[in-house]
């Protein structure tokens, strides 16, 4: 793998030595974003003095250059930092340590038509987001954004989208262990069949993912998405096999569906519904992992807005939802929803109540540059999150200029 993404820089860079320094097709654009967090009762204990605010933002810059009608080259500089913050603060969604970062947040090189096929290649760092980011997923909602290095391979026609991906997720220049894979490595092929169904598309997915300490998962999944009278849903299935370590073997799975009804109405009145489970593990002892793992996911907004932990992904939850969504008119848009959130599996005697959520987002756009959006959720805790816990509230302003 470590020859594969030197391969990749290298060709990235001839590419980019290839277009002439006047070159007539390069466009320019970018974006800017700012976003102020509010948390309370953070160790869900009101008497303590911890409630978390701070504002941070996002900016990108991106260049594509057309070399040829073939190939072109895209570069995205990235900066993120808190507000007010010259070194490191903790961030108010998820506590972590960040640091302000000036970064490459993707920079390939595109050949279409490779070899006179309908296939594309795409060498050098990349964002990967497919279906509805469950299990693969740029993550934007963060700051930083994920993007992977490596090489993709996108076939394209009007019955079926068939993209291979070769990626390093770290890489480690010093063997340590002769029997150790000491680089980390996700790679994968996923399809979409547009016409196997009317109306409907069907994506299947198989994935492979390795780390240093001997891991090897398999992830083969299915995700079903159509539309008719109104009616709006998607389901998806995913397994996972392959082993932890030595003596341990992973089987799991997930299960999400989702669907919803917009009324004939000039409001386009949306009523909504969701199930989502993951397994869980109850027995630590039997040389088998039955959790499911979320890979690289985009999970905000799928198991609710406030992000709390324990009920922000798929591994051992099971989660149901009811929700609204309502255009008050061409620029106002307003979403409400419920949450319900219990732990698939837990040994004996545990609480598996993780809690409920209550959210409330609006999203004005104020012209086709400059869109805001603000949100409010209330956490209600469970047991099985803290045991006589006080609630949780959770609230967001966040404005995105795109240019």
């Amino acid at each position: 793998m470590k020859r594969i993404l030197l391969s990749a820089f290298a060709v990235a860079i001839t590419a980019a030595w290839a277009v002439p320094v006047s070159a007539a097709d390069v466009s320019l654009s970018g974006q800017y974003r700012l976003r102020g967090e509010y948390r309370n009762n953070v160790d869900y204990n009101e008497d303590a003095g911890d409630d978390r605010a701070a504002w941070t933002q996002r900016v990108r810059l991106t260049a594509n250059a057309k070399a040829t009608d073939d190939t072109s080259v895209k570069i995205t500089i990235q900066d993120t930092r808190t507000l007010g913050a010259t070194g490191v603060l903790s961030d108010a969604s998820t506590s972590t340590t960040i640091t302000n970062t000036v970064d490459l947040h993707e920079a390939y090189v595109n050949i279409s038509n490779l070899l006179e096929q309908p296939v594309t290649l795409r060498a050098g760092r990349q964002e990967l987001a497919y279906g509805d980011e469950r299990v693969i997923g740029s993550f934007n909602w963060s700051n930083n954004g994920r993007a992977f290095d490596g090489f993709k391979f996108l076939y394209s026609t009007d019955a079926v989208n068939v993209d291979f991906f070769l990626t390093t997720v770290s890489e480690d220049s010093v063997d340590t262990d002769a029997t150790l894979n000491d680089d980390s490595d996700f790679n994968g092929i996923y399809a979409t069949l547009k016409q196997v169904i009317p109306n409907n598309t069907l994506d299947v997915y198989l994935l492979h993912q390795t780390d240093n300490s001997n891991l090897t998962r398999y992830t083969v999944g299915a995700r079903l998405k159509g539309a008719a009278a109104g009616v709006d849903y998607t389901v998806e299935l995913p397994f996972q096999t392959g082993e932890e370590t030595a003596t341990t073997d992973i089987s799991a799975w997930a299960l999400a569906v989702k669907a919803g009804y917009t009324l004939p109405t000039a409001l386009k009145l949306r009523v909504g519904g969701e199930f989502d489970m993951g397994s869980g593990d109850d027995d630590a002892t039997d040389n088998e992992n039955g959790t499911w793992s979320d890979l690289y996911p985009t999970n905000h907004a799928h198991f609710g807005y406030a992000d709390v932990t324990g009920a922000n992904s798929w591994a051992n939850l099971t989660a149901w939802s009811v929700n609204g969504t309502l255009d008050l008119n061409e620029k106002t848009k307003l979403y409400a929803a419920y949450w319900n959130y219990t732990k698939t599996e837990v040994v004996s005697g545990a609480e598996d109540a993780v809690g409920s959520e209550i959210d409330v987002t609006a999203t004005y756009k104020y012209n086709n540059a400059v869109t805001a959006e603000v949100g409010v959720s209330r956490f209600f805790v469970g047991d099985a999150t803290a045991v006589d816990g006080d609630d949780q509230d959770w609230a967001y302003l966040m404005l995105t200029a795109n240019f």
